[in-house]
């Protein structure tokens, strides 16, 4: 039970943050009509990401190292992206309506400001708290994940966010860099907003992505 307890007060900021969000949201559709509250809520909702990205700076370690081989999250995020994607457009689970996107808009709001503020709120900031009263990592890595998936309110967002809490989990608590599990979630978001139907050439492009980042992985110290 204490532990229990434990987690809620540890999900405090969260359903603060979330709780601020969705006031943006509903202010923006009662003030805008039409595809204009969509638009306006975007922007909104990114300049209080940004806000909340720099009110936590102080617990952000940017470290920002040429040896590091990020390109190596850049390909985990897109391979992941492109599997996931692709198995969606296959089994007719998600359609791609270009009408009601702005792409340059949706890269920059969900596919760059999102991540980073979602991997610092649930990554930085939670995953620290967590283990404040869960010793055990994978367990950590594992609450952690399910909540960051049952916070997506959808089925198919919250497996992709399930998938992703474990990987960035796992990273960031062995390395606690925030620049890789923002690459990872960047690389994975913005391709997502690219992809617009089913293809079975990059689909196997990104199988053989995955491959290849899991094993230039592998031979990271860090991981083994």
């Amino acid at each position: 039970m204490k532990k229990i307890k434990y987690l809620l007060l540890s999900l405090k900021e969260i359903f603060i943050v979330l709780f601020i969000q969705y006031f943006i949201l509903i202010i923006s559709i009662i003030l805008f009509n039409g595809d204009k509250n969509i638009y306006i809520g975007n922007i909104l909702l990114s300049v209080f990401s940004v806000i909340y990205i720099l009110s936590k700076r102080k617990v952000i370690d940017v470290s920002f190292n040429i040896k590091n081989n990020y390109f190596i999250y850049i390909m985990l995020g897109i391979s992941i992206s492109i599997i996931y994607n692709m198995i969606l457009y296959r089994l007719n689970l998600y359609t791609y309506n270009i009408s009601n996107n702005i792409l340059f808009l949706d890269i920059l709001t969900s596919g760059i400001i999102g991540p980073i503020f979602e991997e610092v709120l649930f990554r930085v900031s939670f995953i620290p708290k967590v283990e404040g009263f869960i010793y055990n990592k994978k367990k950590v890595i594992l609450v952690t994940s399910i909540i960051f998936a049952i916070l997506h309110f959808n089925i198919l967002s919250g497996f992709i966010a399930f998938i992703i809490g474990i990987i960035n989990g796992y990273i960031y608590i062995k390395t606690r860099d925030i620049i890789r599990i923002s690459l990872v979630h960047i690389s994975l978001n913005t391709i997502s907003s690219l992809i617009t139907s089913y293809n079975i050439v990059i689909f196997i492009l990104g199988i053989i992505l995955l491959i290849v980042a899991v094993l230039c992985l592998r031979k990271e110290k860090r991981y083994l």
